[in-house]
C-alpha cells in the first residue's frame, strides 16, 4: 500500500508561517482543525518545529527530522532521512508533514496532497512557506471561514495533485 504524502499548513497572503518559532495568528477552531486531521496519523516535523511545538502531540506517532544523529527527545522517534520515513510507515493510509519551511521544501515533491489554510492579511514574521505551483493540483474543497474570538477571516482548501 502506498501512502497519501499530505502537508498541512497555515499562511497568509506572503505565505508566511512563522515568527519566532511561533504562529503569527491565534485561531483556535483552527488548531482543532489541526488536531482532527492529525489525529490518529503520523506526522512529520523538523526539529525546530518540534522544539516550538515544545510536547509530544498525542494520538499521533511523532517523527522528528534532523540532521542530528545524537538528537533524543522522549516520546518521538528521530528520522535523518525523509524517504527513509516513507518507507517504514508506508503501512498507513496517510502521513502528514506539519512543518517547517525546510521538511516542507524537502517533502514537496513527494507530496499528493495538500491541506492549506489561507489566513486573510499580511503578518510580520521570518518564517515562509516555500514557493510552489497549484498548476498540477485540483482544488477538492474550499471552506470560508471567520474566527468567532479574533475576527480572523481564514480559508481552509484541501488539494490534490493531478496524477501525471
Amino acid at each position: 500500500m502506498k501512502s497519501i504524502i499530505s502537508i498541512i499548513v497555515a499562511m497568509d497572503k506572503n505565505n508566511l508561517i512563522g515568527q519566532k518559532s511561533q504562529i503569527p495568528w491565534h485561531i483556535p477552531s483552527e488548531l482543532k482543525r489541526f488536531r482532527s486531521l492529525t489525529m490518529g496519523k503520523p506526522i512529520v516535523m523538523g526539529r525546530k518545529t518540534h522544539e516550538s511545538i515544545g510536547r509530544v502531540l498525542d494520538g499521533r506517532d511523532n517523527i522528528v527530522l534532523t540532521s542530528n544523529k545524537r538528537y533524543f527527545k522522549q516520546g518521538v522517534i528521530v528520522y535523518n532521512n525523509l524517504e527513509q520515513i516513507f518507507k517504514d510507515f508506508s503501512h498507513h493510509k496517510e502521513i502528514i508533514i506539519i512543518g517547517g519551511s525546510e521538511i516542507y521544501k524537502h517533502a514537496f515533491p513527494f507530496v499528493n496532497k495538500l491541506y492549506i489554510t489561507y489566513v486573510e492579511g499580511s503578518y510580520s514574521g521570518d518564517t515562509w512557506f516555500p514557493e510552489f505551483s497549484l498548476e498540477n493540483w485540483n482544488l477538492d474543497s474550499v471552506d470560508n471561514l471567520e474566527c468567532a474570538k479574533s475576527k480572523i477571516k481564514y480559508s481552509s482548501k484541501i488539494y490534490t495533485r493531478i496524477s501525471e
